[in-house]
């Protein structure tokens, strides 16, 4: 039986309205974006169907759905044929409503996964607003640590922020998701107990 409450799928149609009004809401801009400037919508929705069409060798992008098979986030990579390095960009964004409950946590959990075992990257790289400390003690959490700085990259409320770089091997940043089982000697490995945690 599964311990996820969400599932990772191409996104439908109807998402893609959802997500270029997510682009714009100031409580998913404030995390992921350089400025909080709004966007037309078109324009918005246009990224993401860019995005998302990266379903081949190079990277993906999924819609992320709960339980009820409500769209709560999305996630992609790429970058991976760039290159001899095999290191893949990862981005994350969960909906204004749906902060919170643990979703963006399982949706990396399940990328990770991906990227190390089945598109075989070597590295998984993420920029990370230097203010956003949920995010950076997510990732964390999974072994990316700091490597590069972009000093004053972002502004707000005319106050400069850094992004930080952070990065970690594939296969080490799916092992730290991982613990020994205390209590079944035949299971080797469970999930950490808190990497499903409400963040």
């Amino acid at each position: 039986m599964s311990s996820y409450t969400i599932t990772l799928n191409k996104p439908a149609e109807s998402d893609y309205p959802l997500f270029a009004s997510w682009w714009n809401d100031h409580r998913v801009a404030d995390g992921v974006r350089k400025t909080l400037e709004q966007h037309p919508l078109e324009e918005n929705e246009a990224l993401f169907r860019q995005w998302a069409g990266n379903d081949s060798a190079d990277g993906f992008g999924y819609a992320i759905y709960n339980n009820d098979g409500l769209c709560v986030g999305f996630i992609s990579a790429w970058g991976l044929a760039c290159g001899d390095e095999r290191d893949a960009q990862l981005a994350l964004i969960v909906g204004p409503y749906y902060q919170g409950h643990g979703y963006g946590s399982q949706a990396l959990h399940i990328a990770l996964h991906e990227l190390a075992e089945k598109l075989h990257a070597n590295t998984i790289t993420v920029h990370i607003a230097a203010h956003n400390l949920r995010a950076r003690h997510m990732f964390a959490e999974r072994g990316f640590k700091e490597i590069d700085r972009l000093h004053h990259a972002i502004e707000r409320d005319g106050k400069p922020f850094d992004i930080i770089v952070m990065r970690a091997a594939a296969q080490e940043a799916v092992r730290s998701t991982w613990q020994d089982n205390p209590y079944d000697d035949t299971v080797q490995l469970i999930p950490r107990r808190n990497i499903f945690r409400v963040e």
